[in-house]
This record gives C-alpha cells, structure tokens and sequence, in this order.
C-alpha cells in the first residue's frame, strides 16, 4: 500500500518509507489531561508525503534514524487532524531500518 491510499481509520498498517524530516519531541496535553511526548515529522513513498507523529515510547526507535532513511513502519494507525493525515507509530508499532 502507498501512502496516496491511505484513509483516516485505518490501522494495523505496515509501510515502507523514507524519513523527510524529524522535529524535536514536545509534550501535550489531551483535553482529559493525559500528558503525552510526540515527535511530529514528515515521510514519503514513491509518489506522496504524509505527515508523520511518533508517541510515547516509541520515540526511543528513532535513535538510530535521521533524514533520508529508509524505514518500516510497521502496525500503525491513520489519522486525521484539522484535514491532515499522518501516519501514526503508537505504543504497538515498531520502527525498523531498512
């Protein structure tokens, strides 16, 4: 599946692409108060870019990342936000170098 075919909803998505960029980790603050640490960043396929957000635990699998690196994102989620979709890595996605 290309990141072109992705629709808000679906998980349990495996996927192959390539690290445009990565910000800083930042916290937030749900509106039921729970505190979460996100790195917001951007990937792409052969023919679309997506945004990209990692949570929580899952931020340690991008010690070894860095622009222009080739991963697998591998169980994660789509999600919509203010119209934007990004691919999500959650606390039961995993993040491996290709």
């Amino acid at each position: 599946m290309n990141l072109g075919e992705l629709r808000p909803g679906m998980e349990e998505l495996d996927l192959a692409v390539t690290i445009i960029s990565l910000e800083k980790p930042r916290e937030i603050e749900t509106h039921r108060g729970k505190k979460h640490t996100l790195v917001d960043g951007k990937v792409r396929d052969d023919m679309t870019s997506r945004e990209l957000t990692v949570w929580n635990e899952t931020i340690s699998e991008l010690e070894s990342v860095k622009p222009g690196d080739k991963v697998k994102l591998i169980n994660c989620f789509i999600s919509s936000f203010k119209g934007v979709l990004s691919v999500n890595v959650g606390r039961d996605s995993r993040i491996e170098k290709l």
